[in-house]
């Protein structure tokens, strides 16, 4: 990946806010996004960025460090009426 991150988001559609993991690996930023989409409801958007800071509408961004604690929020995400 060298000096380039890359992070994997995942809101609720048509909700303020989302979480976000920056990857570690390249491997990471290939897989990471597959296994979110198996496990994701329905309502939740899962959106690979490189620059957080240029997508204003995603934010406020809740970054989350570990890998498996981002995947079991991610699979929490629901939308509250």
């Amino acid at each position: 990946m060298g000096d380039k991150k890359i992070y994997v988001i995942a809101k609720i559609f048509d909700k303020q806010g989302c979480i976000a993991y920056s990857c570690k690996t390249p491997n990471e930023a290939r897989c990471l996004p597959g296994t979110l989409e198996a496990i994701r409801k329905k309502n939740v958007q899962i959106v690979v960025l490189d620059s957080p800071e240029m997508y204003p509408e995603y934010a406020p961004y809740t970054y989350i460090d570990d890998m498996k604690t981002y995947i079991d929020k991610v699979a929490e995400l629901e939308a509250v009426s």
